[in-house]
């Protein structure tokens, strides 16, 4: 059982927040302020400032994630860095020269449908769901009976 904590505003709401923006979920924070998740939850609902606290880092970390995959769904493009150092025939140190390279990220197909699947839950035109209807007509139903096949006498 976790250890009883007494809450402190100028302490717990600011841990709450850089624990919430970085992911963690409420477990998670419960477990590092060693206290239970009914303690954090108790919090949630006898202290505003905690529970805000928490919403606002959890909404950033999660439109970082969200702008990640909304990249990664339409493709990007980045420049990456290579640092060459290169020797005279002397063996003497050249200058530090840097080359500098555009590379393309294509849009990832997975990634698309998850953003599109999660964005139209309410309208249903991406959804996966898939609701399949089937209806008989009495007069078309065929009866099938199981009859099972006799043991052998082991001759």
């Amino acid at each position: 059982m976790a250890w009883k904590q007494t809450y402190n505003a100028d302490y717990h709401d600011d841990w709450a927040w850089s624990l919430a923006i970085k992911g963690s979920i409420d477990n998670e924070i419960a477990d590092a302020m060693g206290v239970s998740v009914r303690t954090i939850n108790r919090w949630k609902n006898d202290h505003v400032s905690f529970r805000k606290k928490l919403e606002t880092g959890k909404a950033a970390a999660d439109a970082k994630v969200e702008a990640s995959l909304y990249k990664r769904a339409i493709g990007y493009e980045y420049e990456e860095s290579d640092m060459l150092m290169e020797m005279d025939v002397s063996g003497n140190q050249k200058p530090l020269r840097i080359k500098k390279t555009k590379k393309h990220i294509p849009p990832d197909t997975m990634a698309g449908i998850y953003w599109l699947n999660n964005r139209s839950r309410k309208t249903g035109e991406w959804t996966q769901k898939q609701d399949v209807n089937v209806s008989f007509n009495d007069a078309e139903q065929d009866t099938f009976i199981y009859i099972p096949a006799k043991e052998s006498d082991g001759d």
